[in-house]
């Protein structure tokens, strides 16, 4: 884990950036892509909106190559479209609430920074929330940033505008580990989050962190314990959810390149259900875990007989909070996974 392996990491994620880039699709080209699914709404069950807006995606990932593991960028439009149609865009992707009912949550994303200007300009920005304002049975609007775009005064701006619901802006820390960090180019240090962390809390705004499980060059055993620390300190720092994102091979990423050559397995959903159980009664923080593409190579999973029985075991606990749904689960498969790390920490 040192300067070169980084340097190397940026360099590889920069060029496979120039590669698939070119596959995006002009503006207004690419409706809005959103679906409803359960959510656990400020300590509530209930359901979430989620709507993902074409822009130009993350400028981290434009400029310096992203995150090693991250292919969303390649979902973004060659330029961000004008406030009036990324309004019209939202309002359309509304119209899948017509039949949810309180309390309901609204997740925004851009597959980069909501307050970055650039892929989301301050006019579409106000009235995205203005719309949201005059809707009662939405409790909470969630949406994402790196730390450089939370200012003050644009938290503070959305706050206002929403009329007392609830704003949680979720950032991608994916670990509290500075040096495991520079293995997924994040471009930004613990102290950044703890900044923004502070500014977020001093103006009552909702912190949800995301959580990586297994970045690349980390064993099953090194990843567990990482995303066990990293929960356990961030519960200290009092944010308000954690999400365990574990880590899935997006096309033309660094990660895919050591998945093609058999240096990168995606985590086990043992693992998962491990992390949570170790943890739990521990925190105050509420856990979520959601995994995309369980059971398959590219996602986590275990040995294709037990993953949708965990992957529901895990989403229903996201929802419910209820630890009972994650005990007493079983496969045989178990017993080969605990071998696998016992393997890994043998082989050290």
């Amino acid at each position: 884990m040192n300067a070169s392996l980084s340097r190397l990491i940026s360099h590889y994620s920069l060029k496979l950036r120039k590669e698939y880039l070119p596959s995006r699709k002009p503006a207004g080209h690419i409706p809005p892509k959103s679906w409803i699914e359960p959510d656990h709404v400020l300590g509530k069950e209930g359901h979430a909106l989620v709507v993902i807006l074409p822009t130009v995606g993350c400028y981290w990932a434009l400029t310096a190559g992203g995150c090693s593991m991250c292919g969303y960028i390649y979902d973004g439009v060659l330029s961000t479209p004008p406030p009036t149609l990324i309004l019209e865009y939202f309002k359309l992707a509304y119209e899948k609430a017509a039949s949810l009912s309180y309390p309901m949550s609204v997740k925004i994303f851009t597959s980069g920074s909501f307050f970055d200007e650039r892929e989301v300009p301050k006019l579409a920005r106000d009235e995205i929330l203005r719309f949201l304002s005059y809707e009662t049975k939405v409790e909470e609007v969630i949406v994402e940033s790196r730390p450089e775009f939370v200012t003050e005064e644009a938290v503070n701006d959305a706050i206002n505008v929403l009329r007392g619901k609830r704003l949680t802006v979720a950032i991608g820390l994916e670990t509290t580990n500075d040096k495991v960090r520079s293995l997924i180019n994040k471009g930004f240090s613990l102290s950044d989050f703890k900044a923004t962390l502070e500014t977020l809390k001093r103006l009552e705004a909702g912190v949800k962190v995301y959580l990586l499980v297994k970045p690349p060059f980390l064993r099953e055993t090194e990843a567990i314990f990482d995303v066990e620390n990293s929960i356990r300190q961030l519960s200290k720092m009092n944010v308000d959810a954690i999400s365990l994102n574990p880590c899935t091979v997006h096309k033309g990423t660094f990660v895919e390149l050591l998945w093609k050559r058999g240096d990168y397995r995606p985590p086990w959903l043992w693992s998962l259900v491990k992390i949570i159980l170790d943890v739990h009664g521990e925190i105050d923080a509420t856990i979520t875990c959601a995994p995309t593409a369980s059971g398959h190579p590219r996602g986590p999973h275990n040995c294709g007989l037990c993953d949708r029985g965990i992957d529901t075991a895990l989403k229903r606990f996201s929802v419910t909070q209820n630890i009972k749904q994650l005990k007493n689960l079983n496969c045989k498969c178990k017993l080969q996974w605990k071998l696998y790390c016992q393997e890994e920490l043998i082989s050290q």
